[in-house]
């Protein structure tokens, strides 16, 4: 405790920093400064997503959740930039030790401070992410120092902690969106790429970095992009009903182009009785008046959140006549 009677230890500190730069041309042909407020809200939520899933999986940390948070810089006037770090709790220690004579606002103290603590940074996170989008993992291995060597089906590897490993393995659909919006900005057809970046480390320079391990800078494209694409979320249900309608139109060559029109609306409808189908074929007289009993399946698919529904006549249970129709075979009720 000091003087004031607050705490000595600290509070959350800078542990990373992840830079993206997303290039592209204006219409006249100048650089890229702007980007939609949509796209850039979509980036953020993204990355805050990302990390706090990363995080509670003890990705950053290996006594477990580190209470991560993702904090945006100012940007940078001459190119387009989002510039983020992560902060977070840590075991008060081992960050007095790696934090020690740093100051947090310094982006190579930053991430000598994620070296000394041994993290991976956000940079690698993302790499690991979109490189799981891009390939599918052909072998992996454990090794001795307690992290995951992937081997990708595009032929090359990653060596990854064994908390991340884990995580790859889960919330696929929502990591997928969540790469979505961190790439959103290359919907735009003047971006081209983002340039994802983690700082150098210029605090400890002889820290060897290993052939498997994620690169501090790389380029995401459209590919990239189009390969972050939501699966299709598609929800089919069927429903049989019966209902009183109409023929209002009729196609003698293709059953699947006919036309029934009930109290409420008029749709197309595939007609699988056979049986009517070949009463049809023989001369079956139908006209627009005549009234049809129905026996319907209605088949409804929900793709990504839009319905289409398609009507079948499983059978025409009764026929009646038109009043005044000189065939009628059955009688129609006296109009009101």
């Amino acid at each position: 405790m000091n003087g004031s009677g607050q705490s000595d230890r600290p509070n959350k500190v800078i542990v990373d920093s992840l830079t993206l730069r997303f290039t592209g041309e204006n219409g006249d042909g100048a650089d890229l400064h702007e980007l939609r407020a949509a796209h850039v809200a979509d980036v953020l939520l993204g990355l805050v997503g990302l990390t706090s899933d990363f995080d509670k999986a003890g990705v950053f940390h290996d006594e477990g959740p580190a209470d991560s948070e993702v904090l945006v810089r100012p940007a940078q006037d001459g190119s387009f930039l989002i510039e983020v770090v992560r902060v977070a709790t840590e075991n008060w220690d081992v960050v007095a030790n790696a934090v020690t004579n740093a100051v947090t606002d310094n982006w190579e103290n930053a991430q000598a401070t994620a070296s000394a603590l041994g993290a991976p940074t956000i940079a690698a996170v993302v790499w690991w992410a979109t490189k799981s989008l891009r390939a599918d993992v052909k072998d992996f291995s454990y090794l001795d120092n307690g992290r995951v060597k992937i081997n990708w089906q595009d032929d090359t590897v990653d060596e990854v902690p064994l908390a991340a490993w884990k995580e790859l393995q889960k919330r696929g659909r929502r990591r997928k969106s969540q790469l979505r919006q961190i790439m959103a900005p290359l919907a735009d057809s003047r971006v081209t790429k983002v340039d994802v970046s983690a700082p150098v480390d210029t605090q400890q320079p002889e820290l060897p970095i290993t052939k498997d391990a994620a690169p501090r800078v790389f380029a995401l494209d459209r590919a990239d992009y189009a390969a972050a694409r939501p699966e299709d979320e598609i929800k089919e249900t069927s429903e049989i009903f019966e209902v009183e309608a109409q023929m209002s139109a009729i196609d003698f060559d293709n059953p699947a182009r006919w036309r029934v029109k009930t109290s409420d609306e008029t749709r197309t409808v595939t007609v699988e009785d056979q049986k009517f189908l070949g009463h049809v074929a023989q001369g079956l007289a139908i006209s627009q008046q005549d009234i049809f009993w129905l026996k319907i399946r209605s088949d409804a698919t929900t793709k990504n959140g839009s319905t289409r529904t398609k009507w079948t006549v499983v059978s025409v249970e009764r026929h009646r006549r038109a009043a005044g129709d000189n065939e009628s075979q059955e009688h129609s009720p006296p109009s009101a």
